[in-house]
């Protein structure tokens, strides 16, 4: 049994064309029935709005006889290594297993991606991208991850992520995208790590969109002081290392650069209208967010 730890995936390649992605949250492992019906309704606001924007071709993963794959999950229970049972992946879609548990110190959520798999030499050879470019590092195609949220936060967890009110606890929304960008390879994909020269991140799209390299606050994050544009307008972008209470952050111009440059195609921002009614119409190894006081 192959086991991968980093960020992978295992396929049967079935090239299809560049369409939406379909971001499945598979709440198996949320034993402490931590996702309550409005925590689902932001995870589905997410699935789409991420959806929407990723456009790549992704084979599906699909197995039987001695091809075996199992995503892990072990960032979800806290066991060093879980594996889910042997499952197949429809084409152009990401399956992430999400839940929740205590996490240390001031730690409010974590993702990444792995698996074990077995097999057939052709199915072993497509562990490396679902039919993306190689090699391995010039591109990324997951089959998806896991992220765990910490049970004993007091969150915020909003109904409508088009409007921001005033509110006093940690943004359940801007948490899931912090985790999700990771399950999508900034800071744990081999196509991240190639583009990185020390604390600076050396991508092209990024590079384009910040005006030059990229200060990072560690190897897996943007450093906590840049600023960068959400429809217009400068905030900080998703994937510095923490997050205030009261803080609502949403996915920049910057943070999408650099999705473009660890290999996904990302379609053209969408017109803020369009944004806002899109929003209004939703009802393991990995990266970490902090709590920052105020």
């Amino acid at each position: 049994m192959f086991k991968h730890t980093l960020a992978a995936a295992a396929v049967t390649l079935a090239a299809g064309s560049a369409q939406a992605i379909t971001i499945e949250f598979d709440y198996t492992y949320d034993t402490g029935a931590f996702f309550t019906g409005a925590h689902r309704s932001v995870m589905d606001t997410v699935a789409a709005e991420f959806g929407g924007r990723l456009t790549d071709s992704l084979a599906a993963i699909t197995v039987g006889g001695i091809n075996q794959f199992q995503p892990e999950v072990g960032l979800i229970t806290g066991a060093s290594s879980t594996l889910a049972p042997n499952q197949s992946i429809p084409a152009d879609t990401l399956r992430i297993f999400v839940g929740a548990r205590p996490l240390a110190g001031n730690t409010l959520g974590i993702g990444g991606t792995g698996y074990a798999a077995g097999g057939t030499t052709a199915f072993m050879n497509g562990l490396a991208n679902r039919g993306q470019a190689l090699p391995q590092g010039s591109d990324y195609g997951p089959f998806g991850g896991a992220m765990v949220f910490d049970s004993g936060t007091s969150w915020y967890v909003d109904d409508d992520i088009s409007t921001v009110e005033s509110f006093s606890s940690f943004d359940f929304y801007s948490v899931v995208i912090h985790e999700l960008g990771h399950v999508l390879g900034i800071g744990t994909s081999a196509s991240w790590t190639n583009q990185r020269d020390d604390l600076n991140f050396m991508g092209a799209a990024a590079m384009a969109s910040y005006g030059g390299p990229v200060p990072l606050d560690d190897e897996g994050h943007l450093l906590k002081s840049i600023d960068a544009t959400f429809m217009g307008a400068l905030q900080e972008p998703a994937l510095t290392p923490s997050i205030t209470a009261g803080q609502r952050k949403y996915f920049t111009d910057l943070d999408w650069a650099l999705l473009s440059d660890v290999g996904w195609q990302v379609a053209a921002v969408p017109e803020p209208e369009t944004w806002a009614m899109l929003l209004a119409g939703l009802g393991l190894l990995g990266w970490r967010l902090r709590r920052r006081n105020a």
